[in-house]
């Protein structure tokens, strides 16, 4: 709807019209442009009630005549009329979500979820908003499934729909929040099931696109967040590792084949994902060039990822590209930023470390209860190969991790072995790490690294991305900035700046 004087709502449905209610009513503002739009006519009501008759939804009939019944009213008491209206509704549909999502009530422990946590509620309202069946967009399906799966958008608005609407990373950093916490174990399996079937390289996609039709691979992280959430999910459905997984490419040089893909399992393509980075991982993107990416530069196209041999530690990228979130790569000519990644993170990234560490031991876990064929690897030592078991792996890692990451300033580094300077610096990261492999971090240490945390990155509503007393430290993030300054032209301390937050969540 486009009110006039104010400008496009963010939502078409009811919602959109909540948000300027709620900003009408904290002021009691009624000389506020959609009260006068309301004064004028019903146009708001008129484009409510077709948009959802022009889907033959039931409510929009409802609606219809509630509407109707209230034309005759005073012009000054419409905004007040249209505001209980709203609101009503959108509580009403609350309710019903909450009916409709199985998950909101625990079979095992008789609890309603909903009523007894506001914080799991939020999660499921979140979950409808983000995960849905829109136009081409989606994961591969199988073809044991039987229609489509849904996909999960990166974000609301911009990443709704289109090519842009599902990442792999956003994706799995999101899943045990959105979809396990809120028992929403089917549309997890369709998830971890449908990005498996598109492992290519190693990894998985940053960008899925057109149902794994031209996936872009230009991401280190996407492939261990899933493999973290298909651990969370065996928790709750052991019988994920056994799915089917039909993959679309025999080969990394095999273009896409859904008409004749071999088949493997979830365990399969995890063993696959830690044979592949253990053999090192190197490659240029398909379609390199300005038509895939108008601003990376060429090198930034060739890949790379693999192991550490003396610490275990995953590695990979390089100055040229981004291959975790912190993925801004700067576009001004002006300031000679274009095509410069502001934050590569190469090397070993922190909370890369942790998660291939959590996914080994979990193995180890499986292997030893019976599950798995293989409890060894290969890893790439120089010129030829050293095979370690998962468990010495994992090991390696656990040896080296506080001597390498801890810093005596008080905090764990961002990153180990980076070309480009990043070793020492102060980021949130390090909390990620915290929380999927705490016992990496010796106690005391960690202690002090959240006390540091606390005093330096620690804002109101999240974290900065960097610490202040960093030199690259930028707080004013403006992606309209056109001046000359490299490090804030076109937005370019995207991730150098303050109070990011899903960093704080």
């Amino acid at each position: 709807y486009s009110l006039p004087h104010y400008g496009n709502l963010a939502y078409a449905g009811i919602v959109g019209f909540l948000h300027v209610l709620e900003e009408v009513a904290r002021v009691n503002d009624m000389g506020h442009a959609l009260c006068r739009n309301l004064c004028e006519g019903w146009w708001q009501a008129d484009y409510t009630v077709n948009r959802l008759k022009n889907k033959n939804i039931e409510l929009g009939f409802f609606l219809d005549e509630v509407f109707s019944s209230l034309r005759a009213v005073p012009n000054y008491t419409r905004p007040k009329v249209f505001d209980v209206i709203i609101r009503s509704v959108y509580s009403s549909c609350l309710r019903h979500i909450t009916k409709l999502i199985p998950g909101m009530r625990d079979p095992v422990r008789g609890v309603d979820l909903v009523n007894n946590s506001w914080f799991v509620e939020q999660l499921m309202l979140t979950s409808v908003q983000l995960m849905g069946k829109v136009g081409d967009t989606g994961v591969p399906v199988s073809p044991d499934v039987k229609g489509s799966v849904g996909s999960m958008a990166a974000g609301l608005p911009h990443f709704s729909h289109g090519f842009m609407r599902c990442w792999g990373r956003d994706t799995f950093i999101a899943l045990p929040g959105l979809l396990i916490a809120t028992s929403r174990f089917d549309d997890a399996r369709d998830l971890v099931v449908g990005f498996a079937r598109t492992l290519r390289y190693g990894l998985i996609p940053n960008l899925l696109s057109e149902r794994g039709h031209r996936p872009r691979y230009n991401c280190r992280d996407a492939v261990w967040w899933w493999c973290r959430s298909v651990r969370l999910l065996y928790e709750h459905r052991p019988c994920i590792l056994q799915e089917s997984v039909h993959r679309l490419f025999y080969r990394d040089d095999n273009p896409v084949n859904p008409h004749r893909p071999f088949v493997c399992t979830v365990l399969d393509v995890i063993t696959e994902v830690l044979e592949r980075h253990a053999a090192g991982i190197e490659f240029r993107e398909e379609n390199a060039g300005r038509a895939l990416d108008e601003h990376l530069l060429d090198a930034g196209f060739n890949m790379s990822a693999g192991v550490d041999p003396e610490t275990g530690f995953i590695r990979g990228g390089s100055k040229h590209n981004c291959g975790t979130w912190m993925d801004k790569v700067g576009s001004s000519y002006e300031a000679g930023n274009k095509g410069i990644p502001a934050t590569p993170r190469d090397g070993s990234a922190i909370e890369l470390v942790a998660m291939g560490y959590q996914t080994l031991s979990w193995l180890v876990e499986l292997f030893e209860s019976g599950i798995g064929a293989t409890s060894e690897v290969a890893i790439k030592t120089g010129s030829s190969n050293s095979v370690v078991t998962y468990r010495e792996w994992a090991k390696r890692i656990k040896d080296s991790f506080e001597e390498k990451f801890w810093s005596d300033d008080g905090y764990y580094k961002d990153t180990v072995g980076s070309e480009s300077g990043g070793d020492g610096k102060l980021r949130p990261n390090q909390t990620f790490a915290m929380v999927i492999a705490p016992e990496l971090f010796k106690e005391a240490h960690m202690s002090v690294a959240l006390r540091t945390i606390g005093t330096k990155l620690a804002g109101l509503v999240g974290m900065s991305t960097l610490s202040p007393s960093d030199e690259d430290y930028e707080p004013h993030y403006n992606t309209a900035d056109h001046g000359a300054n490299y490090r804030t032209a076109h937005g370019f301390n995207y991730h150098q700046e303050e109070s990011c937050t899903d960093v704080g969540v």
